[in-house]
Formats: structure tokens, sequence, C-alpha cells
């Protein structure tokens, strides 16, 4: 679990520093850097978990890897006339062992650095320890910077620790060389809870109706397009099929008017195709509309067998119709008993909902809200019962709506939205 997480100079996020709970929900208008703190956790967990910085940042980020570094006033042509540019993330991250069982907190920071005219990568800055109870180091740090060098230390070793160059085109957290429990149990800690993350951009126009053949996945893929053949897997194997009488059970709980489930392989073309029974017409996967995949993908992430221990997703209401959102609120709660679970929204109804949920579990769940400064995005906590009451429109509409004047058209189409 991620318990905290501190951003400075990535994007619009020059200074955040957040404490999250099991459900976190990133709220505000379009165009705030909302999908940047998602970007933020995505590029945390590439910086462990990927051979090099600059595989990185080349994996779901949106721009090139300069443009992940903070602009400067005049944008990034100015950003290119620097000599460098540096990014921090630093995270509390409370991992499981493969028992389940919580284990010690860990605190890891990591520094990129980059030449912008040159699109050079390195390490700057990487820093890695357990920590106590009160959130303070435990003991010395397993990597720590020291001048020129970085220090690792094993798991008890006495004498001079190992030293490694700084200015590395790769993390010491990814290096495989750092393993073993009974050596580096702390950097196994560490990538194998980053190893873990997923996050998701589904996309229902495209990505999740072009044919698969049956394939091992054990997850929808990041924009939902391994959808099919994971379906196929849970229901053609007995040992998961549990799992998908779950989806089907959460898609009809959704959408009252589906009546059945299946995924067919076309033995012809070797390609298999997910069919819903709406109705009594059965409708392939080709024409179901973009709002039953979306909800399809939320309920088969749910029911994984082989669940990720954080997941995010952008927008998860995109599509639904309102009066179905609700149940994607119930659903995302649930889901955060077993995982942790961020997501960024525009949508009043399903902020409504969860607010009324955190008011019931307000240690479980979390609303941020993304403000725009300038060019820049601060993140503070948002409370609509602040004022003394359940739930307030008024609060949420504030939330959602743009400030300057050239949003007047979509903090009109809201306030209708919600006056509706």
């Amino acid at each position: 679990m991620l318990k905290r997480l501190k951003i400075a100079g990535f994007k619009s996020l020059e200074d955040v520093d957040v404490e999250l709970a099991p459900l976190v929900v990133v709220l505000g208008p379009n165009a705030v850097g909302k999908s940047n703190f998602l970007e933020a956790v995505l590029l945390l967990s590439h910086l462990v978990t990927e051979r090099t910085l600059g595989d990185a940042f080349s994996s779901g980020l949106r721009g090139y890897p300069v443009e992940a570094f903070t602009l400067p006033d005049e944008g990034l042509q100015e950003l290119l006339t620097q000599d460098s540019a540096k990014l921090v993330l630093e995270a509390d991250i409370a991992p499981k062992g493969s028992n389940g069982k919580r284990l010690e907190n860990l605190r890891y920071r990591v520094a990129a650095r980059i030449q912008p005219a040159k699109g050079a990568l390195s390490v700057a800055d990487e820093y890695l320890v357990r920590l106590k109870k009160d959130g303070t180091p435990k003991q010395k740090p397993r990597i720590e910077t020291d001048g020129d060098h970085m220090v690792v230390r094993r798991l008890g070793e006495a004498g001079q620790p190992r030293r490694e160059d700084c200015g590395l085109n790769h993390t010491l957290a990814s290096n495989l060389q750092f393993s073993g429990e009974h050596r580096y149990p702390d950097f196994d800690r560490l990538r194998g809870e980053l190893a873990s993350w997923r996050l998701y951009y589904v996309e229902p126009r495209s990505a999740m109706r072009e044919p698969h053949p049956p394939m091992e996945v054990d997850d929808i893929g990041s924009r939902g397009e391994k959808l099919a053949p994971f379906l196929y897997r849970l229901q053609e194997d007995d040992r998961h099929r549990r799992s998908f009488d779950a989806v089907r059970r959460g898609l009809q709980s959704a959408i009252p008017s589906i009546e059945g489930l299946n995924v067919v392989l076309e033995k012809q073309r070797g390609t298999l195709d997910i069919v819903i029974q709406q109705e009594g017409t059965p409708f392939s996967s080709r024409v179901i509309s973009e709002g039953t995949l979306r909800v399809l993908a939320l309920c088969a992430i749910a029911a994984n067998p082989w669940p990720g221990r954080l997941v995010a997703f952008e927008e998860p209401e995109n599509g639904v119709q309102p009066r179905r959102i609700e149940t994607i609120a119930e659903l995302l709660v649930s889901m955060s008993g077993r995982r942790q679970v961020l997501v960024t929204t525009h949508s009043p109804t399903l902020i409504s909902a969860l607010a009324q949920h955190q008011f019931e579990k307000p240690d479980q769940i979390q609303l941020l809200h993304c403000v725009q400064e300038g060019r820049l995005t601060r993140i503070v906590p948002f409370d609509p019962m602040a004022m003394g009451s359940l739930f307030r429109n008024d609060e949420i509409r504030k939330a959602l709506t743009a400030s300057d004047d050239s949003r007047i058209l979509e903090e009109a189409l809201l306030r209708g939205w919600l006056d509706g």
C-alpha cells in the first residue's frame, strides 16, 4: 500500500505531499493535473521495476521524457536551454509478505535528472530505509547518497558497504543483483510491492473490441485490451470459475437488463468474442456500448484472482449512465477492502456517492481536490461535509468548475447536470 507520496518537479506537480487512504478519489475539472498524479504513481513503479530510466519514462507517460519535468515560465523552449532539470518522488510504502502479512514500512526516494537538450537521463539521488511505527528511520539506510557515490548496504553487513557511482542510467532498486532474503530483503519487498501496481486507462472505443486469441493472462491490460482472453481464462478454468461468476453478477448488478455473459471462441479465426445477453438478445463486444464495456472491465478488475496491490483508474464513470454510477461507487469501495484503489473523476454523481461512503468509513476513503494555480497544481483534502451537512451540491460544483473565463462553457454544462 502507498501510504504517502511526495512529488517535486513532475509536470504540473511542482510540490505535492499527501497521505493516502485505501480508497483515494482525486477530483477536479479537466486539465488541472489529476492525470499527472496517477502518472507520478506509474513513474515511481516503473523506476523500480524497469531496466533503465529511458524505459521507465517511455512506458505509459504522456509526452516526451523531457516533458515529465516541470516546465519553467516560458515552457518547453526555455527548458531546452537549461543545463539540467530534476524531479523527485518519495513514497512511504507498507509492503506485504508472500503470506499476506504486513511487513515493516519502507521509505523510498529517487531523484531523476535530465539534460534537456540531449535527453540524457540519470539518477541524481536514491534512498531506501525501513521505518519505525512513528515514521522515523529504524536503521541505517539500505541506499543513500554520499557525495558523488551511492552507498548500498546488505542486511547485517559489517565493514565497508558497497559504493556505486552517481549518475547511473538505472536505479539501484531496479538492479536484480541486489536480491535475496538474507542479503537485500528490502530491495525485494520494494520491487514486489511496486511491480504489483496496475494503472488502467481503459479504452472501450477500440482497444477493448480488438480480437485476440486465447492467452494465459492474469490481467485485462492497461487499456483493457486483454479483457476477452482474461475472461475466457476465468470461464474455462474450473479453479477460477467462481471469479468469472463474480464478474457476471457484478455486471448484472450494475446493469439489471443484462441476463448473461459468455466468452466464445470463434474456431475459424481462432479469436475470442465477448457476448452479452441483454433483454433476450445476444450482443457481441464489437457493438456493446462503451459504458457497458467500461463497467465490465471494472468488474473484471474487482474479481481478479491475481489482484494488484494498488489499482488506479482514469475516470471510471465515463460513458456510464448516471443512474448506474452509484453502483460503480459501491464497487470501488468494496474493491478497496482487498487492495488500494486510486481514481480520478470529474463526475458530481460519483463524488456524491463516495462522499456518502466516506461519512460511514472516514478512515477508508479520502477525497483530494486538484486546484490549478497558474500552470501548477496544488492537491488539498476535500471535505463536502465541512459546512455542517452530510453533502452539499454547491461545494462539489465549485470543486469541479474552473475559475477562469475560458471555461465558462464547462461550468455551464456542469451546473446544468447538477440542477437537472
